[in-house]
Order: structure tokens, then C-alpha cells, then sequence
């Protein structure tokens, strides 16, 4: 049985997650504040710890550096009734494995610490087939080198884990329009599929697909007034509007993680168009990076096919027609003719992935 530490000033809350945690199986202490959570650390080993972040007292961020240099194979879920990108991105750079906003729904706390749990699973067998390197590296030259590559591949889980961590909160971008639902499952398909199709090698076709889910993460600063609103925009709310890329550039940009960093070009790239009269910065061609010029493709074919609170779907074969009668203006023409000869690939992702 798991055993978890649940640390919140709140009781009512502390008392819900316990018995919420009980009732599927794990065993679960409480705290209420960070010294009280020091001394059930100190008494006990935990699998992982919920940390409330704004407590009476010392901050759960606190704590969470704590655990993570002297428990570090507790894993840590923040819970917060502030809902902050800025917050939580610091929260998980600083090693928490999630983030949740109250008020927090029993089947989100329980995914947030299984996924959490999983992680910590790999991150302990990673570590520990380090030590077995170190250990055996000079007496065993000849499996050195498989050992290597097994220690390569779960470390890339892990950082696909993290990335698939930060992803959840470009999720709630996507969530706040109810009509776009799956968008950024199907966005990030048709990605891959076009990266895959154009001769991308798989591995960096499967970056390119978790990044593109990132490309509209900038939308959490623009307001519900403009991001939402059914009618035609004004130009100054357009301006608000394309603000996004950079936002969403600003955010990512400089991150540990390979794929969030993949995520920072593609945010501030994919509404560039091929002639120069894109934006954020005008670039066009070549200079538009490979990835933005993917992701422009397929989030084009995306918003067409589907209904927007401004517009319905269009028909399959007028969204493609659209499209085409942008080849070399908006789309770069090798990129777009790739996308044409997909086209069955595409339309089974679609039809698979509507709403």
C-alpha cells in the first residue's frame, strides 16, 4: 500500500483528500502545516506528499525543496487555490511532479497521484541503474555499452513524463472554449504525421507532436472577452489576440526540457506565413522555422474542420480547397503538398478524434 502525506491548513480539505485517498486503497497521514509535515517526514517514509502552497506560516514551496533534496524518493503534488502559470511552472522547474487547483475533483486527485506515483517509479529505477553503472562500469566493459543506451532510454521517459506534465497545463488553455475540445489531441496528430511524412526521423516526429500541444499556451494572458467572444474581433482586440505567440514563447523559452523548449519555437513560429505577412516578427520562408511551419499547416486544418464559437466546421473538401489556395502565401508549398498526398492518414485522425 502507497502511503501518502496530505499537508493543508484547510481540515475540511485535509479530511476529504484522506478519505477520498482511503477509499482507493492508499494509506494517508495529514498535516497542517510545514513543521508538522517535518515531523511525520522525519517519523515515517512516504511515497508522496500533496502540498498545499499558501500556508500560515512557511510556504509549501519551501517544503517541496526540502523534500526534494532530503526525501528524494518522496514525490511531491502541489494543490493551490491560485491559478497561476507563472506558479506553477515554478512549482514543477523546482521538482513537483503536479499541480491542481482548487477546488479539486476526487478523479483529478486521483489521476494527478497515480501519474505522479508512476513517475516516481521510473525516476527511482533510473537512479538506481546509475548506481549499477558506476558500480560495474570497470569489470564489465563489454555490457557498458547496453547498459548506457537502457539509462539513455529512461531518461528520455522521464523527460517525456515531465513534458507530459507541463502539456496538462497548456490543457487548460484549450479548456477554457468548450468548443474546441480535442483540438490539441488532433493538432499534435497531424503534426506528427506531416514531421513523420516529410522524412523527420520518429523520434524527433514524436517531440514535434508533444510540443505542438504547447503552441497556444500564450492564450492563458489574454482575457475570456477576447479569447471567447463569438463575434468579430476588433483590431485592437486582434492585437490581444496575436499577443499569444510571444506570451506563449516567453514562458517556455529557456526550460530544462528539450520538448518545453521545442514548444517555445513552435509557440511564437506557427502563425508566421510563408510570403512575410505573418506575425509575431514578419518572417518568411526558410527563415520560419521547420516545426512552426508544421504546426501552421496542421492547426489551419484543425480550425477549419471544427466548429468555433464564431463559425460551424467547414465541409472536408472546401477546408482543403482553402488550403490549397494558400500554397506559397500562408503555407510553404513542399510542406503543403506533403500534407495533400496525407490526406487519408489525416482524415482517419479526424474522423477517430472528433468531438
Amino acid at each position: 500500500m502507497s502511503r501518502l502525506l496530505v499537508v493543508d491548513d484547510e481540515e475540511p480539505l485535509r479530511l476529504w483528500a484522506r478519505r477520498v485517498l482511503s477509499e482507493n486503497g492508499f494509506g494517508c497521514e495529514t498535516a497542517g502545516d510545514v513543521a508538522e509535515a517535518r515531523g511525520a517526514l522525519g517519523g515515517e517514509e512516504f511515497e508522496l506528499a500533496l502540498l498545499d502552497i499558501n500556508m500560515p506560516g512557511e510556504s509549501g514551496l519551501r517544503l517541496l525543496a526540502e523534500i526534494r533534496s532530503e526525501h528524494p524518493d518522496c514525490a511531491v503534488v502541489m494543490v493551490t487555490g491560485e491559478d497561476s502559470i507563472e506558479l506553477a511552472t515554478t512549482a514543477i522547474e523546482h521538482g513537483a511532479y503536479g499541480y491542481l487547483i482548487k477546488p479539486v475533483l476526487a478523479g483529478e486527485l486521483l489521476i494527478n497521484v497515480v501519474n505522479a506515483l508512476n513517475r516516481r517509479r521510473q525516476d527511482i529505477e533510473s537512479r538506481r541503474l546509475l548506481t549499477r553503472l558506476q558500480a560495474t562500469a570497470a569489470e564489465r566493459a563489454d555490457s557498458l555499452a547496453q547498459a548506457l543506451e537502457d539509462l539513455r532510454v529512461s531518461r528520455s521517459d522521464v523527460r517525456l513524463s515531465q513534458a507530459e506534465t507541463i502539456l496538462r497545463l497548456a490543457r487548460l488553455v484549450e479548456y477554457r472554449d468548450e468548443d474546441t475540445g480535442r483540438h490539441l489531441q488532433r493538432m499534435s496528430a497531424y503534426c506528427e504525421i506531416l514531421a513523420r511524412r516529410s522524412g523527420i526521423a520518429p523520434e524527433r516526429s514524436e517531440a514535434i507532436r508533444l510540443a505542438s500541444q504547447l503552441h497556444d499556451v500564450g492564450k492563458v494572458a489574454i482575457p475570456d472577452c477576447v479569447l471567447l467572444k463569438p463575434g468579430k474581433l476588433t483590431e485592437e482586440e486582434m492585437q490581444t489576440m496575436r499577443d499569444h505567440c510571444q506570451i506563449g514563447h516567453e514562458m517556455l523559452a529557456g526550460s530544462s526540457s528539450e520538448v518545453v523548449r521545442l514548444g517555445a519555437t513552435i509557440a511564437r513560429s506557427h502563425h508566421e506565413w510563408w510570403d512575410g505577412s505573418g506575425y509575431p516578427r514578419g518572417l518568411a520562408g526558410e527563415g520560419i522555422p521547420l516545426e512552426g511551419r508544421i504546426a501552421a499547416i496542421a492547426d489551419v486544418y484543425d480550425a477549419l474542420t471544427s466548429d468555433r464559437v464564431y463559425r460551424p466546421a467547414f465541409p472536408h473538401k472546401i477546408a482543403v480547397g482553402m488550403m490549397r489556395a494558400e500554397r506559397g502565401s500562408h503555407f510553404d508549398p513542399a510542406l503543403l503538398d506533403v500534407f495533400m498526398a496525407s490526406m487519408g492518414e489525416l482524415e482517419t485522425v479526424r474522423r477517430a478524434l472528433s468531438s
